[in-house]
């Protein structure tokens, strides 16, 4: 999918593809009929190829990570883009696309109701100050410079009104009347907008008979380095919420009283 939305930008582009995309039978055969470019022989066979690619006006597209992560977290980069553009003396232009991990996760086939951003970042020269002059390090120092910028745009982008479709998609094979009722408690609460932002952005809490669940799973989302406790006494509703499909690490159900203390 980001594939799609990067062509939406200019089509003068060649994606550089891993061999099971190259090979894919859903995938493969409009890969081959766009000119994108195999690079299962490594990146040093290709600057050839690619130098003319280039001379012809076109731009290079790379995913450093290789694959999309199923948490949608910035994985290691690979170096081989980055010995690439040093090879090749080009200029790197860094774009973040943020959404489509939630809108088509991983291991899904079915499409969530969601919004997707494209961020296109201030081009990177040869000679930018910012970064080590070889590619290595250099590859090491833009991904920290991905990231930091990347969990900007999530905290700015993924609020309680970003989630709670989410959330409400949890509920929905748990019977009809506690997916009623969960829509219900987020149409009431505005998606507990204002209850959310009281919660510091670190550090544990402890939520006391959260009902459904549907609260702490959406602050738990939200708030992504805080440790989240639900204490729930209630056998059938602990494990009802405990099983939501999209309960993140961060985010622990317990009967356990020490929690109390």
């Amino acid at each position: 999918m980001e594939i799609a939305f990067l062509l939406m930008l200019t089509p003068k582009l060649v994606i550089l593809t891993n061999d099971w995309v190259w090979k894919s039978p859903f995938y493969g055969r409009l890969i081959r009929y766009a000119d994108f470019y195999p690079i299962s022989e490594g990146f040093e066979k290709a600057i050839g190829p690619l130098s003319d690619i280039v001379k012809r006006g076109y731009s290079i597209v790379t995913f450093p990570e290789g694959t999309r992560s199923p948490d949608c977290s910035i994985q290691r980069f690979h170096r081989g883009a980055f010995y690439l553009a040093e090879q090749m003396q080009l200029d790197i232009i860094p774009v973040m696309i943020h959404g489509v991990g939630h809108v088509l996760p991983k291991q899904e086939f079915m499409l969530r109701k969601g919004r997707i951003h494209i961020c296109v970042m201030d081009r990177i020269t040869l000679n930018d100050s910012r970064f080590d002059d070889n590619y290595s390090p250099r590859s090491k120092e833009i991904r920290h410079y991905y990231r930091d910028h990347y969990h900007s745009l999530c905290k700015q982008l993924e609020t309680p009104d970003y989630y709670s479709d989410l959330v409400i998609h949890n509920y929905v094979y748990k019977g009809a009347s506690v997916e009623r009722a969960v829509r219900k408690n987020l149409r009431r609460n505005n998606n507990f907008t204002a209850q959310i932002s009281r919660f510091p952005d670190e550090g544990q809490v402890v939520i006391v008979n959260s009902g459904y669940g549907e609260f702490a799973l959406l602050l738990a989302l939200v708030k992504k380095q805080l440790q989240v406790v639900v204490y729930e006494k209630n056998d059938d509703i602990r494990e009802l919420a405990a099983n939501c499909a999209s309960v993140p690490p961060n985010l622990i159900y317990t009967d356990d009283d020490n929690v109390l203390l």
